[in-house]
């Protein structure tokens, strides 16, 4: 990419405010940006992951020149592939935590004030989940209230300590057999039941 040129956009945009929610924080590109963290994922090779990186890295410099904006220092412009960042340069929108909209959405701090225990999760916790996904975002909150969070989740990644100093309590995984993907996942809807029926019998016997 050489050039940018955004005259053909509708002028009435200048008037509008865009809010693009993003799940993760992660920068545009580097070592956390959107190549080496997603490219992996769909199924790029190390060799192309350093392509993909160096054409971030191109593409930014030419979005500051033509659109006076430093993507890489907007946290999430890495979100989606590098979408934030593209929904920043050309439109200006603010880029803001997905999780953080919901919970302002839902009141989520009054609801607090009269609850004992949260339960929250995702299919997998990991080092991207400390980046500002569901389960960092609510036990944050929590954390401030003082109520202790339980994550509920399918796997668990080794990189994972780090939420405890978020907030999170415990993390627990509903898999309760040693067995592949393929076979979990028509026994997820019963292994969460069992999970959370064990945690609720721990929590009533702990006065919660």
């Amino acid at each position: 990419m050489a050039k940018i040129d955004t005259s053909g956009l509708d002028p009435a945009l200048k008037h509008v405010t865009i809010t693009t929610m993003c799940d993760i924080d992660n920068p545009y590109y580097g070592p956390t940006g959107a190549a080496h963290i997603f490219g992996p994922q769909k199924g790029a090779t190390p060799d192309m992951v350093k392509i993909l990186d160096a054409n971030m890295q191109s593409i930014a410099k030419v979005i500051e020149r033509d659109c006076k904006m430093d993507v890489q220092s907007i946290p999430g412009s890495g979100a989606a592939g590098g979408m934030g960042g593209g929904m920043a340069a050309f439109f200006g929108s603010r880029l803001q935590m997905g999780i953080e909209t919901v919970l302002e959405t839902v009141n989520f701090d009054k609801l607090l004030t009269k609850a004992d225990l949260v339960l929250t999760g995702e299919g997998k916790i990991d080092g991207q989940s400390l980046r500002g996904k569901v389960v960092i975002g609510v036990a944050r909150r929590a954390k401030k209230a003082n109520v202790p969070v339980l994550a509920i989740v399918g796997d668990i990644a080794d990189d994972v300590e780090g939420a405890y100093d978020e907030g999170v309590s415990g993390i627990f995984s509903i898999n309760r057999l040693a067995i592949d993907f393929k076979q979990a996942k028509p026994r997820a809807p019963m292994d969460m039941e069992k999970t959370v029926d064990n945690l609720m019998r721990f929590a009533k016997r702990m006065g919660l």
